[in-house]
């Protein structure tokens, strides 16, 4: 009789913690979570060195209402902690059910690629945050006349009177067509980067003058130590606007010396003639400037509250102790 007490006891005891612990009337906490966010650059902004961009962030809260609401948008330079835009918004209470649109516009430099980062903050502690990259490419006015240049490089060649001298002289030659009437003011800009120092020997802009006609071959001379390797990045700009690039490699390190079985060194027959070094075209003009690109938002880290115990839960634990406490003092009475 006593045993089957006793497992009646434990049963009831079990019954009741379960039955405490799921029928619970407490709700869960309330919280705020960032569902998505959108990324636009408005239309209509004039060319310039910067842009506006625009973050809308949707905003829910979950499970209950939410006061003590704060936005926070941030953009980086791509893939680091340096800090270009900051805006810090407080949006008060959410309610539940119910999505919450915000629109931030930050001013940021064209050419260059950010992480635009969107934090929610719930009564000064951080919910969730995730982030957008985003790629501006250049608005200036050169470059949003590249489109429409009527003007191509046929060809560019690097050549040199004496490749001994010290320093050399490099003549470069482009041969420039043109699709138009006569075109505007040309000038290169050049810039030869000694790849074995790292030291930029020449940066400089020379004027070409016009196009008249169909076509035309431009000549400028720059001068640099000889016996090193060169980078040499050309920029062709008509009235301030680029329609061509290109960047190619100058090799002018001596020759390995060849030591002859007599001991004599022999050295190849010094030409008077220019001698031609390699140096590639540029690609043609592109059709049309290119368009900004914007990522996908991920998010990164996530505050969200932690399931705790109900009261309850708690209420229940506390009256199983009270019944398991009955029943041994019944016993000890029995005893």
């Amino acid at each position: 009789m006593r045993r089957l007490f006793g497992t009646a006891a434990v049963a009831v005891l079990l019954f009741l913690v379960l039955a405490a612990g799921c029928t619970s009337s407490q709700p869960p906490a309330g919280y705020v979570t960032i569902r998505s966010v959108d990324v636009s650059i408005p239309d209509g902004q004039p060319p310039s060195n910067v842009t506006r961009v625009t973050a809308v962030p949707y905003l829910d809260a979950v499970y209950a209402d939410v006061d003590g609401v704060d936005l926070q948008v941030v953009a980086k330079e791509a893939g680091t902690d340096i800090v270009v835009g900051e805006t810090v918004r407080s949006i008060g209470t959410l309610v539940s059910g119910k999505t919450a649109k915000e629109e931030v516009t930050l001013t940021l430099e064209n050419g260059r690629g950010y992480d635009i980062w969107v934090t929610i903050w719930q009564d000064g502690r951080m919910r969730e945050s995730g982030s957008v990259n985003v790629f501006l490419p250049d608005r200036t006015v050169a470059t949003q006349r590249l489109a429409y240049s009527l003007l191509t490089v046929s060809a560019i060649d690097v050549m040199t009177p004496d490749i001994d001298a010290d320093p050399i002289t490099l003549d470069i030659i482009t041969g420039i067509a043109n699709s138009g009437g006569s075109s505007g003011n040309l000038v290169m800009e050049i810039r030869a980067v000694n790849l074995q120092t790292g030291i930029t020997a020449v940066r400089e802009s020379r004027p070409l003058g016009t196009v008249p006609g169909d076509s035309a071959t431009k000549k400028v001379s720059i001068t640099v130590p000889n016996g090193y390797d060169y980078e040499i990045r050309i920029r062709l700009v008509e009235d301030g606007a680029a329609f061509a690039t290109s960047t190619g490699r100058i090799t002018l390190a001596p020759q390995p010396q060849v030591i002859l079985a007599d001991g004599s060194v022999f050295s190849p027959a010094k030409s008077t003639s220019p001698v031609a070094l390699p140096f590639p075209t540029p690609a043609p003009t592109p059709t049309k400037p290119s368009s900004a690109q914007v990522g996908q938002f991920r998010v990164q880290s996530s505050g969200a509250p932690t399931p705790t115990y109900t009261p309850g839960f708690e209420a229940a634990l506390a009256a199983a102790g009270l019944f398991g406490a009955g029943i041994a003092v019944l016993a000890r009475r029995r005893r």
